[in-house]
């Protein structure tokens, strides 16, 4: 009986190898799971911060996209002011939502990660105004490329730096008309001979005016402007500048680009249609002056400048146009009793009268819609000599379209002409203008709008992982880390 107990085997022995079995079974699960909890939790950190900055993008301003093209965050969301503030507390807003968007809800059960956002924080932020706007410049020449498509846009700003090249190999800008009358004036007094003045000066003084020659005055926009309130006269917020930059906005190609932004999407004299703020947004980008009077006023005396020094260098070349004058001089001259010796003297000042004559008919068909060539020809002079009797009445519109410029190619030409800086400046002062004027954005201002943004968050997860991430994201750039 002894020997029969002394031969089984012990009890219990397979139930304790396998507990130990399942203890270290049940201990590799339940690492497993808890590192797939952390690793669904890191993930779920990036899925919550990359949703919350595109929800920040896509808070983007409808009305800046509707009219000009461009993609920015307003930080003053329709308030008296922006402020980096606003935009911080809606980003967070968006990712305490994404940590558990099922909450209160039977889908907030199955939240094995317990999420929770701990602080976060925008770090940087690229305004419009930054760097001169140079922010909002790289934006307006993307947005053109877009409009446009490369090649159209390309072919345009040949023909605008072909324009411009032609204009400056004139030296018409450089002419001084005053000199050229001063020296025929002293010849007249070198032989004791006077008159009262140049018989077509009226066109340049400021009673009634320039414009009452050109237009029908009471047709000229009154409007004005407030320029005390926008960009380029009051102080703006700063950021971070531009971030990876590509290219340079300023290069001479992109130059071009950006007028053909501008003459897209703002009015001139010969369009607009009277919604704008101001309706010769190109010429206040010129003038920088606060009503359209004013700026229209500076731009037709630097257009009649120009033609009156293109006109004199053709007249002063022309025979046809010489033996014209002389005749008439010759009969002047008897009439009035003029010395021989003056003759020659003046023919020249009735050879520039009739420059300021054609030139004051070539600004008018301009501002017309007309072409006017750069350099003339015999058959392309509109003013005849008796018409500078009858100069208001007798310079007018040929209601042909013409060849040579246009009105808005000399403004493509003084754009490419002006400072960089003061012309984005203005720029951004007539979107202003026109912004405040609609719903919801009566106190929108450029430097209140954010292209690129910086931002940082502290997430923990089940009470006992932290997570630290940091991303960047632009409209014109990937987001990066």
């Amino acid at each position: 009986m002894q020997s029969e107990g002394m031969g089984k085997q012990p009890k219990g022995v397979i139930t304790v190898f396998l507990t130990l079995i399942l203890t270290l079974v049940l201990s590799l699960i339940l690492a497993m799971v808890e590192s797939a909890v952390y690793g669904a939790a890191r993930m779920k950190t990036e899925m919550i911060m990359g949703m919350g900055m595109d929800s920040l993008f896509a808070e983007y301003n409808r009305e800046l996209l509707k009219r000009y093209d461009l993609y920015f965050i307003d930080s003053s969301y329709g308030s008296a002011s922006p402020a980096l503030s606003n935009t911080e507390e809606h980003f967070r807003s968006y990712m305490v939502y994404n940590c558990s968007p099922g909450k209160g809800s039977l889908l907030g059960a199955g939240d094995l990660v317990g999420m929770r956002l701990l602080e976060s924080h925008i770090t940087e932020a690229s305004y419009a105004t930054d760097h001169t706007g140079r922010v909002f410049k790289r934006q307006a020449i993307q947005a053109i490329k877009d409009i446009k498509g490369i090649s159209a846009l390309e072919a345009l700003a040949g023909r605008a730096r072909d324009n411009y090249n032609e204009y400056r190999d004139t030296g018409y800008e450089e002419e001084n008309m005053d000199a050229r009358q001063e020296e025929i004036l002293a010849r007249l007094e070198d032989i004791d001979y006077k008159i009262p003045e140049n018989p077509a000066a009226e066109v340049f003084d400021e009673q009634p005016g320039i414009l009452d020659y050109l237009t029908e005055t009471d047709a000229v926009s009154r409007k004005h402007i407030d320029v005390a309130r926008l960009a380029s006269h009051r102080s703006l917020q700063k950021g971070c500048g531009m971030k990876e930059v590509r290219e340079d906005p300023d290069s001479f190609m992109n130059e071009l680009f950006f007028d053909e932004y501008l003459v897209e999407k703002c009015s001139d004299f010969t369009q607009n249609d009277g919604h704008n703020a101001i309706s010769y947004e190109l010429e206040y980008i010129l003038q920088g002056q606060n009503t359209d009077i004013a700026n229209l006023k500076k731009v037709v005396k630097k257009l009649l400048l120009i033609r009156y020094a293109a006109d004199a260098a053709f007249i002063m070349t022309s025979s046809t146009k010489k033996e014209t004058v002389e005749t008439v001089a010759e009969v002047i001259g008897v009439i009035l009793g003029i010395p021989p010796e003056a003759m020659d003297a003046i023919a020249d000042l009735i050879l520039l009268a009739w420059a300021y004559g054609e030139c004051v008919s070539d600004v008018k068909r301009l501002m017309a819609g007309e072409r006017v060539p750069l350099k003339k020809t015999d058959p392309d002079w509109r003013m005849p000599l008796w018409g500078l009797l009858t100069l208001k009445t007798s310079a007018r519109p040929t209601g042909e379209r013409g060849s040579g410029f246009s009105y808005v190619d000399y403004i493509r030409v003084f754009l490419l002409m002006m400072d960089k800086s003061t012309k984005v400046m203005r720029a951004m002062d007539v979107i202003e203008a026109n912004l405040r004027t609609t719903e919801g954005n009566h106190s929108f201002r450029m430097d209140g709008c954010i292209e690129y943004l910086d931002a940082w968050a502290v997430f923990s997860a089940k009470g006992k992982y932290e997570f630290n991430i940091k991303r960047s994201q632009s409209y014109l750039a990937p987001a990066g880390t």
